[in-house]
């Protein structure tokens, strides 16, 4: 199904959040850098994200101070990036009707856009778009599986190629989050790109 994106950018608007549409990724990354990110935008937060390393945003942001998801790492760069000017992640999905839902392992990506960096970038690429909130649930659900396999999880989804909302150990999908609307105090902004991007 094609979407329109104009139309997903008016929902978003409604719901408070700040919102931008793209053709592709180097204009999302050309927009990033001349309209969203500030000189005050000193310490910057990366979620782990498919999408943000496909557009290559870190290596933009050379003159920053950027904390990333590290995967071998203590987590303590995820904690300086709760403190961020800015956090820059992706969706797992976006409903039509504009709610964005992310499943997370450990809580730090979904912690950041919660509370913490002042403001905070969502980029989602047209694929990740669901025509509902129960769709968008369910894609953000199956890319956890993808996500699962890549990184060799012993969990059941790997095997049966579908989340049964198991609760072993290895398990990638701890926290769930859905924003209806912009948070009170904070800053929201979404970069939608007319692109498959991510997973």
């Amino acid at each position: 199904m094609d979407f329109d994106l104009k139309v997903l950018q008016k929902q978003l608007i409604n719901r408070g959040f700040q919102t931008f549409v793209c053709f592709d990724g180097q204009e999302a990354i050309a927009l990033i850098m001349q309209t969203i990110i500030n000189e005050s935008d000193n310490i910057v937060g990366i979620g782990n994200s498919i999408t943000l390393k496909e557009i290559g945003l870190a290596e933009k942001l050379s003159s920053k101070t950027v904390y990333e998801r590290n995967m071998a790492g203590s987590g303590e760069d995820e904690r300086k990036a709760l403190h961020a000017d800015i956090y820059f992640t992706s969706a797992n999905a976006i409903s039509y009707d504009g709610q964005i839902v992310n499943i997370d392992g450990t809580g730090n990506r979904v912690a950041a856009t919660c509370f913490g960096p002042k403001h905070v970038v969502f980029v989602i690429s047209k694929n990740k778009i669901a025509d509902s909130l129960e769709k968008a649930i369910e894609r953000a659900q199956n890319a956890a599986v993808t996500l699962a396999k890549k990184y060799e999880r012993k969990t059941p989804c790997t095997s049966t190629g579908k989340c049964v909302h198991c609760l072993v150990p290895e398990c990638i999908c701890a926290v769930t989050t859905i924003h209806r609307k912009n948070l009170y105090g904070n800053k929201i902004s979404v970069v939608l790109v007319d692109e498959v991007l991510g997973l």
